[in-house]
């Protein structure tokens, strides 16, 4: 099980196209890369990583235009700076002047390009992270130093000869008994998240993985908070406590393929390394000379979302969503079973949505007809709470008749948005095969538009910020004197 690292801001929706990784073999080290986002560093991300969390192009696109009015004045569509990285103050796109005239556009479908290091993982501009309200981007997985949590304050004893159990950060070295002559870490986090970097991408080590995540000043420029936030005056294994507590830790788990438990996930009998609480060799990766098993008070485990069948969806219609992940649905040690709902939450109001259809790996929902915007989405197993990913509310685009008198068009439908900036006016409008119309009036129901190209039966193109749509041209009857 990985590490907890922030999922991007402006996100959402998270498309998570784990398949194509080539995860650590079971049992770890390294940790069996299942859960959450694997150990890897925010610098090593690829395009590829962040549409594993973030969705495609074609939902990418949609999700960046819908910011564009959320700010006063509107964002502006041309970066006129030409500084980068862009941000909603300076713009967005960065012409380039061709050398065989005119202009390209700079790229803009790599994301590091405009998401750096700091922005939104962890960086100035993200609220949450400076306020350290963890919980808000990673769910239950981890803990807010803040919350008050249980830590304990008792005596550190990492001495299994005298009956410790304490864990620490790198673990102790023991001999190992199936390769005599050799030695493995035990009782402490790097028992199992350990690097690997013959692995596709490659896993890091705890000190990369959590010196890479902008928190700490001095070390990352343009970060947030300052080394103490871990790095602090108590033990070593109390300041780590401060973000993963006893709680979240014992509530991670993965399902397995135990026969025994193999719909849902059962703290203490699912098959070794797949998570900290499924089995008595998991608890040993930790405590070191522990002979129990899972921890009896382990109630709802941390749902871990991994993927939406789609990010993006029609307002005011109903849909079809599949969430894929981790987690959904367990049981207790007393058999009790904790089933999910997912949560929808736009700033202003929250809808809670109980799923038709439930496994530890796929919900499966109907949504109800949402308002356009962008809504949080996380999944709830009785007040446990999974990372978070967005859900794209896009405006319903339509053309419900256009209609030609003269050489004037006049198209309605729904949809359409405010007129088009003057700084993107030659890719949006309206369109007659190649040739653009000039634009007379535009609303968001009814554009008035004008060409010598348009005719009846030809194909009208209304490019808006949400995409294109068209319709057949009709002609008017001409008026009979």
């Amino acid at each position: 099980m990985k590490k907890i690292m922030s999922i991007m801001t402006l996100a959402t929706s998270l498309v998570l196209g784990l398949a194509v990784v080539n995860w650590a073999t079971v049992p770890p080290p390294p940790v069996n890369q299942t859960l959450y986002i694997y150990d890897t560093k925010f610098s090593q991300f690829t395009t590829d990583d962040c549409h594993r969390c973030h969705g495609t192009d074609p939902q990418l696109v949609t999700l960046h235009h819908n910011l564009i009015y959320t700010t006063t004045p509107a964002v502006s569509c041309y970066n006129a700076s030409g500084t980068t990285p862009t941000t909603l103050a300076t713009g967005c796109h960065v012409l380039v002047p061709s050398p065989t005239g005119g202009y390209t556009f700079q790229d803009f479908r790599t994301c590091s390009n405009c998401h750096t290091g700091q922005s939104p993982h962890h960086g100035p501009t993200s609220s949450n992270a400076v306020a350290q309200d963890c919980v808000h981007c990673h769910g239950n997985a981890i803990d807010n130093p803040k919350d008050g949590h249980y830590i304990p304050t008792y005596a550190i004893n990492t001495d299994s000869t005298t009956g410790g159990v304490t864990p620490a950060p790198n673990g102790r070295p023991v001999p190992d008994p199936a390769n005599p002559g050799k030695t493995i870490l035990v009782q402490g986090c790097a028992a199992c998240h350990q690097a690997n970097a013959s692995a596709t991408p490659p896993i890091f080590s705890n000190a990369d993985t959590h010196h890479g995540t902008n928190i700490g000043s001095f070390l990352q420029p343009g970060g947030i908070g300052d080394c103490t936030w871990c790095h602090n005056a108590q033990a070593p294994i109390r300041g780590c406590e401060a973000c993963h507590g006893v709680k979240s830790l014992h509530n991670i788990q993965a399902n397995t393929p135990n026969p025994n438990n193999l719909s849902t996930i059962v703290p203490g009998n699912e098959d070794l390394g797949y998570g900290h609480i499924g089995n008595n060799w998991d608890c040993v990766g930790c405590h070191g000379s522990w002979t129990g098993s899972a921890d009896a008070s382990t109630a709802a485990t941390a749902p871990a979302i991994g993927s939406l069948s789609s990010s993006v969806v029609t307002a005011g219609q109903s849909a079809t969503l599949i969430i894929n992940g981790e987690g959904f649905m367990n049981q207790d040690s007393m058999g009790n079973t904790y089933n999910p709902v997912v949560t929808l939450t736009n700033g202003q109001n929250t809808i809670t949505v109980t799923p038709f259809s439930v496994t530890t790996s796929e919900i499966k929902m109907v949504l109800p007809t949402l308002q356009q915007g962008i809504y949080e989405l996380r999944v709830d197993k009785s007040g446990t709470v999974s990372n978070l990913t967005r859900l794209i509310v896009a405006p319903q685009l339509a053309i419900k008749a256009a209609t030609l008198s003269g050489s004037t068009l006049t198209i309605t439908g729904i949809g359409f948005g405010t007129a088009p900036s003057a700084e993107a006016s030659k890719l949006l409008g309206v369109f007659a095969g190649p040739v653009q119309a000039k634009v007379v009036s535009w609303s968001d129901k009814k554009i008035v538009a004008s060409s010598q190209v348009f005719g009846g039966g030809k194909t009208v193109t209304v490019k808006t910020l949400f995409g294109p749509v068209e319709s057949t041209i009709f002609a008017a009857a001409k008026k009979v004197r």
